[in-house]
């Protein structure tokens, strides 16, 4: 499902990541630990196609995404959840909104959005505040919310940058059954944290570990069957002719959602 190989990030002549492989598969939890600086955030940006390696490939569902056009790159990202460190909620929309925004992207009828989305937000245990606005939520609810966007639908490839980040421990609890749940779903689980108790509960004897150090892989057991190889890897299908990225900045243009 993800595939990194060789992936190098050089900005302003520092270097951001440095010759990053790993693959990853459907039903499989892979969690990046490290200091901070290491290059968690940026690597998981990269994997999901928000940020553009200097070298080396990125392979999502069997398709290398640093080979697409820049127009091709949403219709890929519309089928990640994509966790990152400040995810772009509205502030005038209310959770369930919010959440239905991911589904409303992917094709998803309003009947079928509502549904779903009221399921995610029950999973991560914030059903109750399903039609208050995100601005009157606290940063431990917005945060389940944006992790409830992520799983909603339970998409092929979930990435999650630090979901525990303004979680009391009851909540991290929860949030590692809910992307537990996803992962036994069939989805491929690629999560950043910085919680030791988080990581345990998350893997619980099945996910793999990798140790990142200044952007190089460090420790853990980094390396799988590649794209190429003989896998399971679910293909995501091919953008429609003529498809139009109905993202800005990473969430849906509002015109499309309407």
């Amino acid at each position: 499902m993800l595939a990194l190989e060789g992936v190098c990030l050089r900005r302003d002549g520092r270097v951001l990541l440095d010759h990053v492989t790993f693959a990853l598969q459907g039903g499989e939890t892979v969690i990046v630990y490290g200091p901070r600086g290491a290059g968690k955030t940026t690597l998981l940006a990269v994997a999901a196609g928000a940020l553009r390696p200097t070298a080396g490939s990125v392979s999502v569902g069997g398709r290398n995404i640093v080979a697409l056009q820049p127009s091709s790159l949403p219709f890929v990202r519309r089928n990640i959840g994509y966790l990152p460190p400040e995810p772009p909620l509205i502030r005038q929309e209310t959770a369930l909104e919010n959440v239905m925004l991911a589904l409303a992207v992917r094709g998803e009828s309003v009947g079928a959005a509502d549904r779903e989305a009221r399921q995610a937000l029950a999973l991560t245990g914030v059903a109750a505040s399903a039609d208050t606005v995100i601005g009157k939520l606290s940063a431990g609810e917005r945060r389940l919310v944006a992790l409830a966007r992520a799983l909603v639908g339970t998409p092929p490839l979930i990435i999650l940058d630090d979901p525990t980040v303004s979680l009391d421990p009851g909540d991290r609890e929860r949030a590692a059954a809910a992307i537990r749940f996803a992962r036994d779903a069939g989805a491929a689980v690629l999560c950043a944290s910085t919680d030791s108790a988080f990581m345990e509960a998350l893997s619980r004897g099945q996910g793999r570990r990798i140790q990142l150090q200044d952007g190089r892989i460090v420790g853990g057991a980094p390396s799988i069957a590649l794209v190429g190889a003989s896998t399971t890897t679910r293909r995501f299908p091919a953008p429609p002719a003529g498809d139009v990225a109905a993202t800005i900045d990473g969430r849906p243009d509002a015109k499309s959602r309407r």
